[in-house]
């Protein structure tokens, strides 16, 4: 299996698990091409034969694997498109492509990308607000769109758009700020309508 780049981190893909020792706090990992022993600082969680995807570790980082959720995934290079960015998989019979990077689900589960691209003017105090929070603009944005709508990144089934929500508790809330601020959409005279009128919204401040 040949090595994919992929966000600046190098992976090996269908690398099985093979032995566990952990007497020596030690995992086999092997693929076609190779065996490689790593060190752990503590147990595993990944039973023996499971198999995914390997980063092994250099100096400044540490190994990671990821287990594919179906454990009859595998990679088909052969398949990917370059130009669309999107990786080529077989799962028994079945040759499919998802966004490169992305792990298929269960049975090759997938949500697939269906974005918009939005230009919006961030004010300045939104931008330092979110900088004296040590995050990205756009991070709380998705953050509140996945929240209000409900969207799951699952291991069970990924989305190839990255949107995931914060938690149940997080939903909750989300759905509880637009029903406050929006409220007025649900009123039976605008009932399927979903346009802006401020005349008709209740002032708090």
């Amino acid at each position: 299996m040949k090595v994919t780049s992929d966000d600046s981190d190098t992976y090996i893909y269908d690398v099985q698990l093979s032995a566990i020792d952990m007497s020596k706090r030690e995992l086999v990992f092997c693929w076609a091409k190779g065996v490689r022993r790593i060190l752990v600082d503590s147990t595993t969680h990944w039973p023996v034969g499971s198999v995914g995807r390997l980063r092994l570790p250099t100096g400044v980082r540490n190994f990671a694997f990821h287990a594919y959720i179906d454990p009859l995934l595998r990679r088909l290079p052969g398949l990917d498109e370059a130009v669309t960015n999107r990786w080529g998989w077989r799962l028994g019979e079945r040759r499919f492509t998802v966004e490169a990077g992305i792990l298929p689900g269960r049975g090759g589960a997938v949500v697939r990308r269906d974005t918009e691209n939005l230009s919006l003017d961030l004010p300045g105090e939104y931008r330092r607000f979110c900088k004296d929070c040590g995050l990205q603009p756009a991070t709380v944005l998705r953050g509140f769109i996945a929240d209000l709508c409900s969207l799951h990144n699952m291991t069970v089934c990924p989305r190839e758009d990255g949107y995931s929500s914060n938690g149940s508790d997080e939903r909750d809330i989300a759905k509880d700020y637009f029903r406050r601020a929006y409220g007025w959409v649900f009123d039976p005279e605008y009932a399927g309508h979903w346009v802006e009128a401020p005349s008709r919204r209740r002032s708090h401040d």
